[in-house]
């Protein structure tokens, strides 16, 4: 019997002595323990294990290897791997498997415990990320605060002393780079997650994203490009680029907020589903027809196809693969292989569900956490863009404005009275304004993306969803760039 994780597993490192994560040890165990819960043997336990597409399996892939091809039985094996292993989760587990194996303590029993221990430890490892991600959002802003500072103390220096282009460049490149670095370490402190397939069979919402990334980028360069050799403003161009960007992000957010209602619902789907089948004695595809599905709004679509297909008599291993690729959802194609495998192995639904959908659960309530800070973090970093970038502009504008106004009042009458106050505003004499003026703006727009991309690495969603934060963050940028300017003309 094949495991359904065949089409989803990737290629193994050659690199096998490695860490593994709390997240791949949870879901390594959950699978193994809905398995084991079918009575099988052990060798076909360790068997299944081995074609999880997690880094743990190989361990067990090892542990198999070395009882097939040397004769060793499973708890020397398990010793011989987990001695030699530098993964120290891998190698506690490992040692005792080996001594639950010794003691006659049945491989379902000893999984289970593991895999609810695994769990709280998983738990505790996101939360501590948490905190970590909370924290960095904080210095983050305070960051791209100072990063600002520095651009802003280098423009108004200019009024008082010509620093030179050296420093200027200097300056700014170190702005750019503080401000990158803080995004940098702010996606590595940010726990690591995939939530969406975003694959040809996905949703609509996913399917349209897809199409739509091939035409977003070249439609902003035909027509921002145009727009700028026309001598259009930078503002216009920005609001332009911005309109065009938003339909990728629009539809990311939708996709993405689909995915999160259906991975709500496919762990009460699931226990439904198996008490169903527990309780009336059919089996999945008599209980399914059973359940009512209009319980489940998010998932009712894709469960009536599943209910279709399977009463169609198709492979169930297929219906339920094609269930999770039309979902969109990783989690949900994750969490439906363990319940899948483990039913037709001959496990007890309710059983298996319930492992399953436990799985699913707690990753639902950790993501829950984490939306919580991502979305504070998410709308203080676009108000506090909007601020600098309006900020800046309006100091750009002064300077330009007030370097005008100087240059025109030094007219030939007045040179001989103005020749003892030259020295004091040599700046005005020789300024570099278009380079100022060119700093600032790159500045903007480099702080536009780098803030989308800590926005992204903070919420954990697709990468498809940075459009919509670079499509809100260029609209704030191209909209400073259009009234400011207006608003210093006014006053000065």
């Amino acid at each position: 019997m094949t495991s359904s994780f065949k089409f989803w597993q990737k290629p193994k490192s050659k690199d096998s002595f490695k860490e593994v994560s709390d997240f791949d040890l949870f879901y390594q165990l959950t699978y193994m323990s809905a398995v084991a819960s079918a009575g099988i043997s052990r060798t076909r336990i360790f068997q299944l294990s081995s074609k999880v597409p997690r880094p743990p399996a190989e361990y067990f892939e090892r542990v198999h290897l070395l009882t097939q091809k040397l004769g060793y039985d499973y708890a020397k094996a398990c010793r011989t791997v987990g001695d030699a292993i530098r993964s120290s989760e891998m190698k506690s587990l490992l040692l005792r498997l080996a001594g639950a194996l010794i003691s006659g303590q049945p491989e379902a029993d000893f999984l289970t415990e593991e895999a609810l221990v695994q769990g709280d430890a998983y738990e505790k490892e996101y939360e501590r990320d948490l905190a970590s991600l909370t924290k960095w959002t904080d210095a983050y802003a305070a960051i791209s605060v100072s990063a600002a500072l520095i651009v802003i103390v280098n423009l108004t220096s200019t009024l008082i002393y010509d620093m030179g282009m050296g420093m200027i460049i200097g300056l700014t490149a170190v702005s750019v780079l503080t401000s990158s670095m803080g995004a940098w370490v702010l996606s590595k402190a940010a726990p690591r997650e995939v939530r969406a397939f975003f694959s040809a069979e996905g949703p609509g919402a996913q399917r349209l994203a897809r199409s739509l990334v091939r035409i977003v980028p070249p439609a902003v360069l035909i027509v921002c490009l145009p727009l700028w050799l026309l001598g259009a403003g930078l503002g216009q161009i920005l609001v332009v680029a911005a309109l065009l960007v938003s339909p990728l992000g629009l539809v990311s957010m939708l996709a993405g907020r689909e995915i999160d209602a259906k991975d709500r619902e496919i762990g009460p789907f699931l226990r439904s589903l198996g008490g169903m089948a527990m309780s009336t004695g059919t089996t999945i595809t008599e209980a399914l027809t059973r359940v009512d599905l209009s319980s489940f709004p998010p998932l009712e679509s894709d469960l009536n196809r599943l209910r279709w297909r399977l009463n169609a008599s198709i492979d169930p291993e297929l219906c339920w693969r094609k269930f999770a690729h039309e979902t969109g959802s990783k989690l949900i194609g994750e969490t439906v292989a363990v319940f899948n495998d483990a039913v037709k192995l001959g496990g007890d639904p309710d059983t298996v569900a319930f492992l399953s959908a436990q799985f699913a659960s707690k990753t639902i309530m950790l993501r829950a956490k984490r939306k919580v800070v991502s979305s504070t973090f998410s709308w203080l970093t676009m108000v506090m863009h909007g601020a600098i970038a309006a900020l800046m502009i309006t100091i750009m504008e002064i300077i330009r404005k007030f370097t005008d106004l100087v240059g025109t009042a030094v007219t030939i009458e007045d040179e001989a009275s103005m020749g003892a106050m030259m020295p004091m505003m040599i700046s005005f004499g020789s300024p570099h304004t278009q380079f100022l003026q060119l700093m600032t703006t790159g500045m903007v727009i480099l702080l536009a993306l780098v803030n989308a991309y800590a926005i992204i690495s903070a919420d954990g969603g697709h990468k498809f969803k940075l459009s919509y934060y670079l499509a809100i963050l260029l609209l704030l940028s191209g909209a400073s760039f259009l009234v400011m300017p207006s608003l210093v003309e006014m006053i000065m």
